[in-house]
């Protein structure tokens, strides 16, 4: 934390505020010297030498640009219009961001929309001649209510006959392929007999309908974004300095300055100085960056910063402790737990404990590190539960692997690894607390040390005074990591005492309530030693304890930083935030648990979908389009990556399986992973109201047809039936439409599929029962009681045909995928192809491929009753 330690104290008083112009055509912006127009057409960025304030629409003072997003139809300029001082680093100030705005690019818009919270930012409107506001078009009426009942009525205002709008259907909400009943809808599969078009009206008629409903839908998307990210940046969440690097650790900033000489010179741009993991705003800030305009880009870190000027015995300090929340598996509390395959934890937090005093005119500074991170194995938890089971993830390499990747990272950064367990040893949490010690005792790495401390049966009863058993038993570890002492001269001469080479690594189930406890005890034990060796402290037996006045101000500031990071987390002010305030536990804190562990479970189920969509926005690891997803989970937002790690384990199970069931005198000629209903009856078409739907794989070679049931947990073939190229009689393709509520399920060319009809003579059906004898074929719901059969030997009084359906399966609906994704219908088109060329069929011959809906729009449209469709005007209403 490298800081400039030469301003006055007045300037840094004074808050530094930019001016901004919104023109017709562009934003102006004035900060010191520095002028800069950012075009509304086009998004260019140009450096002006002069600007006269004439043609302007509005003034406004502002204290920064956290940067720009891209909504559903708009773009937007994320400006900082409120914030407040939190204090002095060495002279240099820090800000909390109190308010943002999200301004339009569009002149009339971005006049309506910024939030001007203080006095001194009253907007001067500028108006000109050739630029006539009553011409332009109202934009959307920021004042209107939002309540539950107006949004309800909203919704039902429109004609009754008009479709009703979703985010995304069922089927590409398959979060795990081998899950079965994610698409369940009320229609046949098979061929319909109706009509197998639209007539000419209705399609127009649902056509325009769509259009209409498609619109409305975007803007209440696109208000919804909005209204989530000025929300997340504007809870005092979030740090900034202009002058000063306050993601760096005072040792880090240290270490990097002997690295490199230049991070110390005020002419490089705070950005290229900071820690990533603590850069929240750098995909925000990429258009500044891309175009090399370092000095309007403000780094801004998600976390919380106290400073208390104290006094002790006659002697001045300062005590500082900064909280660093990182950006690496960043989320809410039940919507980010573990770890991921990059060895990142969530809710992984660097606290630095600092100590700033002048002694005999030399500056000394003195910090103290912590970390603090989900336990780093692949668990979850439900949302919808007071007190959820954890559920073990991945397999044993998997966890082992990230495991790895995290403590080799973290010795990387911190040094040796104490680790502070502080789950319970029994019971639910157990579940990942043993597997937590399997893995550090698996691993047996010298430079970690693992300490289990059940902190609920420690301190039952009140007991909280048990917390200090822990920290005497650690006190020699302690002493061995040791701090970071730097002192600094009138002539910059430097002298560094000690460096910190550990960390207490702590953690329980959120990493929170008992988290911040332990990390305050840990505190306060090297902050004794502190101010013993810097000769502020003379009584080291008794400690701050001796200082009533610095003794609240230390329990004060650790129990905001609890409640600041539980905040961030969970939504609510920490829990036994009476011990960490007071030393004492009592019935008021106890009760004040008991409520705030309730409106924590009114986030988990209800706001942490949006709050999650909005982080991994913000963060750059997903698109606007996450906020389509919204309303329809059911779990877990979207994790990072999650597309890009299906597509490889998809390409894994097409190869595993052609190695499982291609015969050796076959050669593959192509693969698909396709979903299929797994409940159609042998040569029938299914009267079952709901459906279940698998994805399975299908296998194509110069002789056969392949189609494998996979179980993607176990990474095997349960099993496959054999096609005969020979027996395929037909193929047909079109829309396969299993509902009409929204645009993404209406769509025939993200709802496309195919049926393959073929003779039963030469069918071969197999299973893979796991064992040599077939005894117990009934426990994986195979009624035949032979691996390998014949169907016209088995059922010769059933008719010769037999059909099979395909339902193409929608990729990169977050648009984590590189390059161009074809449409569901093209994948068909060409799928179908492909298998028609293999049978010796031209694609134009109609007798063999043809096209018929499978489903129509229209007939999907009559499944869906009324009940279905209010429903989801309710759900809508409360998401949207």
């Amino acid at each position: 934390m490298r800081c400039t330690p030469d301003i006055s104290l007045e300037a840094s008083n004074k808050k530094e505020t930019i001016k901004l112009y919104v023109l017709v055509n562009s934003f102006v912006l004035i900060k010191d010297d520095n002028i800069l127009e950012i075009h509304f057409d086009g998004h260019k960025m140009t450096r002006r030498e002069t600007f006269e304030p004439k043609d302007v629409v509005q003034k406004y003072e502002i204290y920064g640009i956290v940067g720009f997003i891209e909504g559903f139809k708009e773009k937007y300029m994320v400006v900082i219009s409120s914030v407040q001082l939190r204090g002095h680093l060495l002279g240099n100030p820090v800000y909390v961001i109190d308010g943002v705005s999200c301004l339009s690019f569009d002149s009339y818009k971005a006049c309506q929309k910024l939030d001007t919270k203080e006095e001194e930012k009253e907007a001067v409107i500028e108006q000109d001649a050739d630029y006539e506001v009553s011409k332009r078009k109202p934009p959307v009426q920021l004042t209107q209510s939002n309540s539950f009942l107006t949004r309800i009525k909203k919704t039902f205002a429109k004609k009754k006959s008009n479709p009703d709008l979703s985010l995304l259907d069922e089927d590409t909400l398959i979060d795990q392929p081998q899950v079965l009943d994610v698409v369940k809808k009320e229609q046949d599969l098979l061929v319909p007999s109706n009509s197998s078009s639209i007539s000419q009206n209705s399609s127009a008629s649902t056509i325009s309908t769509t259009s209409f409903e498609d619109n409305d839908e975007e803007d209440a998307l696109e208000q919804r974004l909005i209204r989530q990210v000025t929300e997340m940046f504007s809870k005092s969440m979030f740090l900034y300095s202009n002058t000063c690097d306050i993601t760096n650790s005072f040792q880090r900033s240290l270490d990097k300055s002997q690295e490199n000489p230049e991070y110390n010179d005020s002419k490089i741009p705070l950005w290229k100085k900071v820690d990533k993991r603590f850069w929240w705003n750098e995909h925000l800030s990429r258009d500044f960056v891309t175009q090399e305009l370092d000095e309007w880009v403000v780094p801004v870190m998600q976390g919380t910063l106290q400073i208390e000027p104290c006094q002790i015995d006659g002697y001045d300090f300062d005590f500082v402790l900064i909280s660093r929340r990182s950006r690496e598996r960043a989320g809410m509390r039940y919507q980010r737990r573990g770890i991921n395959e990059d060895g990142q934890v969530a809710n992984f937090v660097e606290t630095e404990q600092s100590v700033l005093f002048k002694k005999d005119g030399i500056n000394h500074v003195a910090s103290f590190i912590q970390t603090r991170g989900s336990i780093p194995i692949f668990w979850s938890q439900s949302p919808y539960s007071l007190h959820p089971v954890p559920t073990l993830e991945r397999t044993e390499q998997e966890n082992k692997a990230a495991f790895h990747k995290h403590f080799e990272t973290q010795e990387k950064l911190y040094g040796k690894q104490i680790i502070v367990n502080l789950t319970e040893l029994v019971g639910r949490e157990a579940i990942v607390g043993t597997q937590y010690r399997h893995h550090v005792e698996d691993l047996a790495d010298p430079n970690i040390k693992y300490v289990e401390f059940d902190f609920h049966k420690e301190t039952k009863g009140m007991k909280f005074e048990n917390i200090s058993k822990l920290s005497k038993s650690l006190y020699d570890d302690l002493s061995r990591i040791q701090y970071f002492w730097e002192t600094a001269s009138i002539d910059d001469e430097t002298i560094v005492y000690c460096k910190q080479s550990g960390v207490f690594r702590t953690n329980c189930m959120d990493c929170l309530d008992r988290t911040n406890v332990v990390q305050s005890a840990f505190g306060r034990s090297v902050l004794n030693l502190q101010l013993m060796r810097f000769g502020i402290s003379e009584y080291p037996e008794q400690g701050i304890k001796y200082y009533d006045g610095f003794e609240r101000i230390f329990n004060n500031v650790w129990a905001n930083n609890g409640d600041m990071i539980s905040r961030m987390y969970a939504g609510t002010s920490a829990l036994k935030g009476d011990f960490t305030r007071t030393g004492k536990r009592n019935i008021t804190g106890m009760m004040n648990d008991a409520s705030n562990s309730l409106a924590r479970m009114y986030f988990n189920t209800i706001k942490d979908f949006w709050r999650q969509a909005t982080v991994d926005y913000i963060l750059g690891y997903h698109k606007s389009e996450i906020f389509r997803h919204v309303p329809q989970s059911t779990k877990m937002s979207a994790e990072p990556g999650i597309e890009r790690r299906w597509a490889k384990i998809r390409s894994d199970a097409i190869g595993i399986s052609s190695e499982i069931v291609i015969a050796d005198d076959e050669t593959l000629i192509g693969g698909w992973t396709l979903l299929s209903p797994t409940t159609e009856e042998s040569g029938k078409q299914s009267k079952s109201p709901r459906k279940e739907f698998q994805e399975k794989i299908l296998l194509l070679t110069e002789k056969a047809i392949y189609i494998c049931n996979y179980n993607y947990a176990l990474e095997k073939v349960v099993q496959f039936k054999r096609l005969g190229l020979d027996t395929i009689i037909s193929i047909q393709m079109g829309e396969y439409i299993l509902s009409s509520l929204t645009p993404a399920s209406r769509s025939e060319d993200q709802n496309y599929g195919l049926i393959i009809n073929y003779s039963k003579d030469g069918e071969l059906v197999r299973w893979n029962t796991g064992s040599i004898h077939n005894q117990s074929l009934g426990d994986i719901n195979i009624d035949h009681k032979d691996n390998e059969i014949t169907i016209p030997e088995v059922q010769a009084a059933l008719e010769g045909i037999d059909s099979i359906s395909f339902k193409a399966v929608r990729y990169n609906i977050l648009g984590e995928l590189d390059g161009e994704i074809e449409t569901c219908k093209k994948q068909i088109q060409d799928i179908v192809k492909i298998i028609a060329k293999a049978c010796k069929h031209d694609e134009h011959d109609t007798q063999f491929l043809f096209q018929k809906p499978i489903i129509s729009l229209e007939q999907a449209e009559k499944t869906d009753g009324i009940f279905k469709k209010m429903g989801y005007k309710i759900k809508r209403a409360i998401w949207i």
